[in-house]
């Protein structure tokens, strides 16, 4: 008899043993995050007209590594900037596609295009955007981006001047010396991971 009850309490003991880990791990597993998935990502100083290129947690700096840092010419400030995100609500862009553009003399030699909305008639941009809003006798309540397509980075088919101090900027894209874009198309592949890109106005 006194066997039976020790038997039953052993018995008892090591299922409250067993319900005990097994609620243990189950608590583990819901705390365990899972692993942040590292890609390349962009960051772009718009006013300074630096843009560095990191790899790993996008957005993080602290988390990524700087791998390369070029100097641009962005959209004409004021009239047909490059368009900041946080004003149509996002925190970045992606770049959604790489093409060779060979043939166009505005984009030569590549072009990479970044998920910023369009229309198919002026201002060729989004819309509202109101970054350009001012007093009416110095400027239009809309940016007007004057050329139609889609914004993006992309080359100056030789053309050095156009990333010079002294020319305006481009209607919105962002100018990149022939092989830093050829650099960037080579090395990015929109197919094969997520490639955010941020704009600071500074």
């Amino acid at each position: 008899m006194r066997r039976g009850i020790l038997s039953i309490i052993f018995l008892f003991l090591m299922l409250s043993l067993c319900i005990f880990s097994i609620d243990s791990f189950q608590s583990q597993k819901q705390v365990v995050k899972q692993p942040e998935e590292k890609s390349h990502w962009l960051l772009l100083h718009r006013k300074s007209e630096k843009e560095f290129l990191y790899y790993g947690i996008p957005g993080e700096r602290e988390k990524s590594g700087l791998v390369k840092t070029f100097s641009v010419k962005v959209g004409t400030p004021g009239e047909r900037p490059t368009p900041l995100p946080k004003l149509l609500g996002r925190e970045y862009w992606f770049i959604t596609k790489k093409t060779e553009s060979f043939d166009n003399p505005e984009t030569a030699p590549y072009f990479l295009e970044l998920d910023v909305p369009v229309t198919d008639e002026e201002p060729y941009g989004p819309e509202p955007y109101n970054e350009c809003n001012g007093p009416a006798s110095t400027r239009d309540e809309q940016c007007n981006w004057i050329l139609p397509g889609s914004f993006g980075l992309h080359g100056v088919n030789g053309d050095n001047t156009k990333l010079s101090d002294e020319d305006q900027g481009s209607s919105g894209c962002v100018r990149h010396a022939d092989e830093d874009i050829t650099y960037l198309y080579r090395l990015l592949d929109p197919q094969k991971e997520q490639i955010r890109y941020y704009i600071e106005d500074i």
